[in-house]
């Protein structure tokens, strides 16, 4: 596979998530539909921008499944919200099969909280989401339905409460954020409090998915659908999930059959198709070098103290084809003296 240089790809994914980042935040103060064709280009155009982001991170295997948030580094922190960045814009498309939007937002979503999960961001919220109530599972009694109604009272206001001192921590955070020389433990903070905000907001956004998935399966299995005209079919949406290679792909998949994600070796190969990496196949030409009976005194030296370098490298290196060279012609000067060889004439 071709290498893939690790600070160029870093320093790429910055700049484009920032991009992304500030499209995000610029889609939330527009006063346009939601639904008018400009409002979903730029809806579009920022999920380019994240899931490129995605991508990268995937090329630079940043993240691991055996570390705990506080093992990660500050500034890759951020990146673990691009599957909620790109849930919430994807619920927003309003061009193309309802059904199939909704549940890549959902693939979204449950990567997002599984992996916030993993890293210790998710305390106390549970990955199993909870499905709307079809009234089969009632309670038995008037005492358990006043208890689980208390216990569903009393956890929505303890979450209300985590949720406005997460808010209001992010907002003086980004006053700090703003200024060009941000103190990294603010930025830290910054951070995790947005992706602990997030994952509480994840939960109740895929209480709601669920809810929209119940709806869609029964308006399908409803008999009223002819005078409803089909929604014009966009491109196949293909989520794309932070992974490394092909077997995280099979993974992070799991769940999620014929998941389209994308490697790193596919990542490379598309870049290389767009002109933006450079073709390994196609190396630029070594400059031709020069006889030695063309060369000047000073072009001899030159080149003897390169080839001398050259050869110095190659046995700190231990290179195995060199050295065997070298032993082979160490053993043709034991058995060839030198002068041997063409004596045609010579007296």
């Amino acid at each position: 596979m071709a290498s893939v240089d690790g600070d160029t790809l870093d320093r790429s994914l910055n700049d484009i998530f920032q991009e992304g980042y500030t499209c995000l935040q610029n889609l939330d103060k527009r006063n346009d539909p939601t639904n008018s064709p400009e409002f979903q280009l730029e809806i579009k155009k920022c999920m380019k921008l994240f899931e490129d982001s995605t991508r990268l991170v995937s090329a630079i295997g940043m993240f691991s499944s055996n570390e705990k948030y506080t093992e990660i580094p500050t500034n890759h922190l951020k990146y673990l919200l691009l599957p909620y960045f790109l849930a919430q814009l994807t619920q927003k498309l309003c061009n193309g099969d309802r059904g199939e939007i909704v549940s890549t937002s959902e693939i979204y979503y449950k990567d997002f909280l599984k992996r916030c999960s993993e890293y210790g961001l998710a305390e106390g919220i549970s990955l199993q989401v909870a499905k709307p109530s079809n009234g089969n599972d009632a309670p038995a009694n008037e005492m358990a339905m006043l208890m689980q109604m208390a216990q569903g009272r009393n956890a929505k206001m303890q979450k209300y409460k985590q949720k406005k001192e997460l808010q209001e921590k992010i907002d003086l955070l980004k006053e700090a954020m703003a200024r060009e020389e941000v103190d990294e433990d603010q930025q830290r903070e910054f951070y995790i409090s947005m992706l602990k905000s997030c994952v509480l907001e994840c939960e109740d956004d895929l209480a709601s998915v669920a809810l929209e998935k119940q709806m869609l399966e029964f308006r399908s299995n409803s008999g009223n659908r002819e005078e409803t005209k089909p929604a014009p079919r966009g491109p196949l949406l293909k989520p794309i999930i932070i992974t490394r290679d092909a077997v995280q792909q099979a993974v992070y998949g799991r769940g999620y059959p014929s998941l389209p994600t994308m490697t790193v070796q596919d990542f490379y190969d598309q870049r290389v198709a767009e002109g933006i990496f450079p073709d390994p196949t196609k190396a630029p030409k070594k400059p031709q070098q020069k006889s030695r009976k063309d060369m000047t005194d000073q072009d001899v030296l030159e080149q003897e103290d390169l080839e001398a370098e050259e050869k110095e490298r190659l046995e700190e290196a231990e290179d195995v084809d060199y050295l065997a060279r070298a032993r082979r012609m160490d053993e043709f000067k034991d058995e060839v003296r030198r002068g041997d060889g063409n004596r045609y004439n010579r007296s």
